[in-house]
């Protein structure tokens, strides 16, 4: 991130942009999930020795959506704007507040950016849906 400094105007009036960036980040979240869990299906049931033609190209598939998501990212990161859950598309704007740096939020449900933190946006774990090792689940440690 650069050293930019957003007011509520300013983010505001960038949304037009920034909304079809994130549409576009979201949408492509979504295809790289769902290529990844086809990939994954697709090499359930092979072996090293009779690969994939089909789990070949989901994979193509899926490190090209990835691509497309970086590419995305990286234009977000231009205007000085991070995104902080692909999943939901939720970016924060680097501002200003009562003389402390803090995020300005916003995600496509939302009409504007807000100091506040969403509804319906978790604000802790992962966007993926399993967890991960670290993570307890349901008062046990999980063995994924």
């Amino acid at each position: 991130m650069g050293q930019r400094t957003w007011t509520p105007h300013e983010a505001a009036a960038a949304l037009p942009l920034v909304r079809r960036i994130v549409d576009d980040l979201v949408n492509g979240y979504r295809r790289w999930r769902e290529a990844v869990e086809a990939f994954e299906y697709a090499t359930s049931g092979t072996r090293a020795d009779a690969p994939s033609g089909e789990a070949d190209r989901l994979m193509i598939d899926a490190q090209r959506f990835a691509a497309e998501i970086d590419g995305l990212r990286n234009e977000l990161a231009r205007l000085d704007i991070r995104v902080t859950r692909v999943d939901h598309g939720l970016v924060a704007f680097r501002s200003e507040r009562d003389g402390l740096v803090v995020p300005l939020l916003w995600a496509p449900a939302m009409p504007a950016p807000s100091y506040d933190w969403p509804a319906g946006v978790p604000a802790y774990g992962t966007s993926i849906s399993w967890p991960s090792r670290a993570q307890l689940v349901a008062g046990k440690r999980s063995r994924a």
